[in-house]
């Protein structure tokens, strides 16, 4: 299945750094693409629309429910992850030769279920990203199947609010400290709640800025 993305090309012609997008639960390839404003010029930005239409309005990467995150039960829904892992990853593969990205430096960056999306994702594919950008989101233990050794060398930013009331910070912190002993991983927790706040995207538009090739 071909996803449908925006695209803010490179000011650079030949062979350019990427980051790819991926929104949260019930939003749209729209949200996280108002960031491409404050990130280099000298990258393609380019935000996928999750797959599966709500009936409320937005879209879904894999179908959740509330109690699912509390619970830090996501073994239900893994083989719809993986599909979903899957086609994004088929997707990423065609635009990088479709838009004659550079494939040493392709990034991938989402928030909350899209996140979660970047998780998977980044580490299940971990020598295809240099860069993997998890904001506000919840990792099952799941995602850790390989030994942390193998996932190090990767370049992690990820950030939390202390006051996120839809992904408690409790449910994600012991996994991510666990990712920060084997990895190049800076992770950042604000006074906030389930957003990106104005001290998130200066302190994440910094990492992203120290750490171009």
């Amino acid at each position: 299945m071909d996803l449908e993305y925006l695209i803010r090309r490179s000011d650079i012609s030949s062979r350019p750094s990427s980051i790819f997008m991926f929104h949260g639960y019930g939003s749209n390839k729209d949200d996280l693409f108002s960031l491409e404003q404050f990130l280099p010029k000298s990258y393609s930005i380019i935000s996928f629309n999750a797959p599966i239409s709500l009936p409320f309005g937005g879209y879904s990467w894999f179908n959740i429910d509330y109690s699912d995150i509390i619970e830090n039960n996501l073994d239900k829904r893994y083989k719809e992850i993986n599909e979903s892992v899957e086609m994004i990853l088929n997707n990423i593969n065609s635009l990088i030769k479709k838009e004659n990205l550079n494939s040493e430096d392709i990034s991938i960056l989402g928030f909350s279920q899209g996140g979660s999306i970047c998780w998977k994702l980044g580490l299940d594919n971990s020598s295809l990203f240099r860069r993997v950008i998890p904001l506000s989101s919840f990792i099952h233990p799941s995602y850790l199947n390989n030994e942390l050794e193998s996932y190090k060398d990767k370049l992690i930013y990820c950030s939390h609010g202390s006051l996120d009331d839809v992904i408690p910070l409790s449910l994600v912190d012991e996994h991510i400290l666990n990712l920060s002993n084997k990895n190049d991983l800076t992770y950042d927790k604000f006074d906030s709640g389930h957003t990106i706040s104005q001290e998130n995207l200066v302190r994440l538009i910094n990492w992203i800025n120290q750490t171009k090739i």
